[in-house]
């Protein structure tokens, strides 16, 4: 039998300044666990990386047309979407903490959308005026309809039926352009807004009357 892997076996941490801890060994590792000091990462630059790769499988896609890249386009895509909204939720926490935040352990982004909008809204944010809101809200709706446990894309058959038998990822299909469209426009407005709550946090503890480094304003109106 195998031995048993402890979480906190030190053969797979390093330490930045110091190097490997005393049982790293010196057989190099795939992947090991390093120490580097920095802050910790949070929702919003995890969702920065993870549409690194969402906009990469999306340009080849556009010249291969493999179907079987629709899993994993959908999967990162949704990815995206649920970190930049749960961005915006741990951002409004911060801000206000009587805020309920209890959806970050689920992966629901209709009901994270609906109470970060509903904040938004009450506090008078001008999130009705930006003209991404409708993409935004139906590409969340879409994939609140298509994958609302977020099972399908990441396991290929979903605990969700339709048409009275399981859901298979191999049925979904993409309308490549509109769904970029809609991918951009939902990235930049959830992406704008937390940073507006982030911001505004900021600027109570450092006593700014104005922000000089971010305007609030920035961003594309209705017509």
């Amino acid at each position: 039998m195998p031995k048993k892997t402890d979480a906190s076996n030190p053969r797979f941490h390093y330490e930045i300044w110091s190097g490997p801890l005393p049982d790293f060994g010196v057989q190099r590792k795939a992947i090991c666990y390093v120490e580097n000091h920095n802050a910790s990462c949070g929702y919003a630059e995890l969702a920065l990386d993870f549409s690194y790769a969402a906009n990469l499988l999306i340009e080849e896609y556009r010249k291969t047309r493999l179907g079987n890249w629709m899993a994993p386009i959908a999967h990162i895509s949704r990815q995206v979407i649920e970190l930049r909204l749960k961005a915006l939720m741990d951002s409004i926490k911060v801000l206000d903490n009587s805020f309920d935040t209890t959806l970050l352990g689920g992966h629901n982004l209709e009901s994270i959308w609906s109470a970060c909008h509903t904040w938004l809204l009450r506090r008078s944010y001008k999130l009705q005026e930006d003209a991404r809101l409708e993409m935004t809200e139906h590409l969340i709706s879409a994939f609140h309809e298509i994958d609302p446990s977020g099972d399908l894309f990441r396991f290929g058959v979903s605990r969700r039926t339709a048409f009275n038998k399981q859901k298979s990822y191999d049925r979904v299909d993409i309308e490549v352009d509109l769904f970029e469209q809609e991918f951009e426009a939902t990235q930049g407005l959830l992406h704008h807004w937390e940073a507006v709550v982030f911001r505004e946090n900021m600027k109570r503890k450092l006593g700014w009357t104005k922000d000089p480094l971010f305007d609030a304003d920035n961003f594309p109106r209705r017509p």
